[in-house]
Formats: C-alpha cells, sequence, structure tokens
C-alpha cells in the first residue's frame, strides 16, 4: 500500500512530470553520475512509490518567508508554531507532527507543540527543503543552489550528520528537466486530495487587497481555503504523514 505522505511528494515533482559555516555545517559529498531513468528512480524510491501519478501544476507560491503556521484539517482550525519570523519551506518529519524548516541556511526542526525551535545543521547553498524518506529517518530531499545561470541541483541531507549526498541529473534529459522543474512547485496530491496555493482579492477602501492563500480540495467537493489568511499572503504547504495537518508559512502583515 502506497504511503499517504509519499504519494505527496512524489506528486509535487511530477505535476507536470556546500559547506556549513561552524561546526555542525553540512559537508557535501559527489556520486557517482547516474543515468536519466536512474534518477527518477532514485527519487521515487527515496519516498517508497513505484507509480507516476501526475497533475496540473498550480499557481507560482507567493511568499518568501515569514512564521510556520499549523491548520487542523478536522476541525478547520489554524494557530501559529513560531513566532520569530523568518521560516520557510516546512514539511513534517515523518511519524511525527513536528516539523523540519529553513530558516536562512539553518535546517531546524520545530517541536509540534510549539517553543525553542533546534538548529539540526546549516547548509550554505540550500534553498528548499522538498520532504522528509518515509523509509530513512533523518534523510530529507533538498533543492541547492547551482552555478550562476544553471539549475538547481538535488540532493540527500542527513540531519543527524549534515552531510549532503548530491543527486546528478541528466539536463538533456526531458524527464529529469521535468523533475527537477516540479521539485520547485508547491501544488500536492496526496490520494484523492489536493492542496495547492491560490491568489485572492478583496475590495477594501484603498483598492483591491490580493492575497495568497492554501486551498484544499478532496476528490468532487468544492475547494476550502485551509489558511484562512484573509489579506496577508501564506504559501508553501506541507501535509502530515496522517493527513490531518498542514504546515504553512505566513507573511508579515504589513
Amino acid at each position: 500500500m502506497k504511503r499517504l505522505i509519499t504519494c505527496a511528494f512524489l506528486t509535487a515533482f511530477l505535476l507536470a512530470v556546500g559547506h556549513g559555516q561552524d561546526k555542525n555545517a553540512a559537508r557535501t559529498t559527489p556520486s557517482k553520475q547516474t543515468t536519466s531513468t536512474s534518477f527518477v528512480e532514485k527519487l521515487l524510491k527515496f519516498f517508497g512509490i513505484s507509480d507516476s501519478p501526475s497533475t496540473l501544476k498550480g499557481p507560482g507560491d507567493e511568499v518568501v518567508s515569514g512564521e510556520l503556521w499549523v491548520a487542523d484539517l478536522d476541525s478547520g482550525s489554524t494557530r501559529a508554531l513560531t513566532s520569530m519570523g523568518g521560516y520557510r519551506s516546512p514539511v513534517f518529519v515523518s511519524g511525527t507532527k513536528d516539523v523540519l524548516a529553513l530558516r536562512g541556511i539553518e535546517v531546524m526542526r520545530i517541536p509540534s507543540g510549539g517553543g525553542e525551535s533546534k538548529k539540526l545543521c546549516s547548509v550554505d547553498t540550500i534553498t528548499k527543503l522538498v520532504g522528509a524518506s518515509a523509509e530513512e529517518s533523518g534523510k530529507v530531499l533538498i533543492l541547492l543552489r547551482g552555478e550562476a545561470a544553471s539549475r538547481p541541483r538535488v540532493g540527500l541531507l542527513s540531519t543527524t550528520t549534515g552531510v549532503v549526498t548530491v543527486v546528478p541529473y541528466d539536463p538533456a534529459s526531458s524527464q529529469d528537466m521535468q523533475m527537477v522543474e516540479n521539485l520547485q512547485g508547491w501544488s500536492r496530491t496526496y490520494g484523492d486530495q489536493r492542496i495547492y496555493v491560490k491568489r485572492r482579492a478583496k475590495p477594501a477602501l484603498s483598492g483591491t487587497v490580493e492575497w495568497s492563500d492554501v486551498f484544499r480540495k478532496v476528490a468532487n467537493s468544492e475547494p476550502v481555503d485551509v489558511s484562512q489568511c484573509d489579506g496577508t499572503d501564506c504559501g508553501q504547504p506541507s501535509l502530515s504523514e496522517n493527513g490531518h495537518l498542514l504546515v504553512f508559512v505566513k507573511a508579515k502583515a504589513e
């Protein structure tokens, strides 16, 4: 049986189909060159999936960084998880309700009940946390900055050792390039439900106010605004392994 969380991250990939600064800084180790097929297969194996579902790619994410918020999809309530700001790219830790997120170049672990965040490591070229492995504890798929004017690199980060292993791909392969492009997106499908970011607008005395919200659509039902940000940009959503919680980033209100 496919796991809920693994299905989510694969679909995110196929939607349209370093050195640290302190003693905890990440060390990067090279991998042997592989074929186009093995790059895709490696990521499928990472998330424990054998097929390739797809969906239409949603609009781009609007929020850059901010506070982490959690939406309870059963009750419809939302609550702040952090209060210091500057967080981005959150994902749930497999098997727990805790969250991993970036704060600058630091990979942080945030307790599900709130409280003090813990720095796990630093990666000076990291741009995004994509998702935690469903099979290997402490392994996270990440994106890294490429060289000037080049595409991002893909890597596997060990949160226990800080070591990054680069996962090579073939820039001449359309399949590989589609995978890399979709690693950068935020629209995700989890079984029969889709999570995506959508622009919204409403009239105000000063004119039209626009912002981005996170929506959830289950099967053929009407989409539901689960972030309820009402005028403040929200985005970068990720669902918990059991499907009951959703973490997202809420920008600082202006």
